[in-house]
Formats: C-alpha cells, structure tokens, sequence
C-alpha cells in the first residue's frame, strides 16, 4: 500500500473512534428527562388505554417511552414497596386502569377526583386472559399537573 493510501486510512479510522468517542460522552452525561418541566400528548385515560388495546404496535410508537399528559378521574390510590404513591385513571373497562407512579408529591389527591397527570408512558402489561385480568396502561416518574 502506498503510503498516502495508509495515511487516509489511519486519519478515518481515528475520526470515527473520536466522533463515537464524543456520542458516548453526550449519552452517558446527558441525564434523565426532565418530566416535570416537559410538555406532553394531552389524551384522556380511557383513549389512552383504548387506543393500546386497539393496537398495541401503533400505541407503543406513539405513546412508547414519550411523555404523556393522560386526564381522568382517580379510582384509587396506594404506595408501592418504594413509598411512591400509585394513582389509578379509571379507563371505562372493569379493572383496567391507567396506573400511574408518582415522582412528585401526591399529598392533595383524593378518590373520584378529576385530574391530570404527566408521565412517561411504559406501555401495557399483559394482564392474565385466563383469570380475566385486563392489563394496565402504566405511567412513570409522574407529576400532578396544575390547570
């Protein structure tokens, strides 16, 4: 090989291993999104859970790991093993819910209120078809959003 030939080569090597050295670098410093200042698809609890049951593919892309804004009333409320609080949307099906972890406090919130809360949407949960279980639509890191 000639030598202008293993210098082109040598330099291109070298620019790709410093261009995905610097894509690391921004991933791996980037930090988690911001939930609680990010806008997100305004949807009411029961449209987001039918349009998952509908066509879980088409809702997976457009709802999957983005934030979403979901509107409904609560059905009821618990803590998690994390002491997180866990606000369920009715969803218009019996015991199918819009299940939503809180990031942010969720001190004011009662049973039967209407509300709305911001989150990012993980999918939905298979449920058992035999026992007649409907999975839930779930929501992470949520907060309560002022109207």
């Amino acid at each position: 090989m000639a030598p202008t030939t293993k210098r082109i080569i040598l330099f291109s090597v070298l620019g790709i291993a410093a261009i995905g050295g610097a894509i690391g670098y921004y991933l791996y410093n980037k930090g988690p999104v911001d939930v609680k200042n990010a806008t997100g698809t305004k949807i009411a609890a029961t449209a987001l859970y039918q349009s998952f049951t509908k066509d879980s593919v088409q809702a997976r892309k457009q709802y999957g790991d983005k934030i979403v804004e979901a509107s409904g009333i609560v059905e009821k409320i618990s803590q998690n093993q994390q002491n997180e609080a866990i606000i369920l949307l009715k969803t218009g099906e019996g015991g199918a819910y819009v299940n939503c972890t809180m990031e942010g406090p969720a001190t004011n919130i009662r049973e039967k209120d209407s509300l709305s809360l911001k989150g990012i949407c993980t999918g939905i949960g298979s449920g058992d078809v035999d026992l007649g279980i409907l999975g839930d639509v779930y929501l992470v890191r949520c907060y309560l959003v002022k109207e």
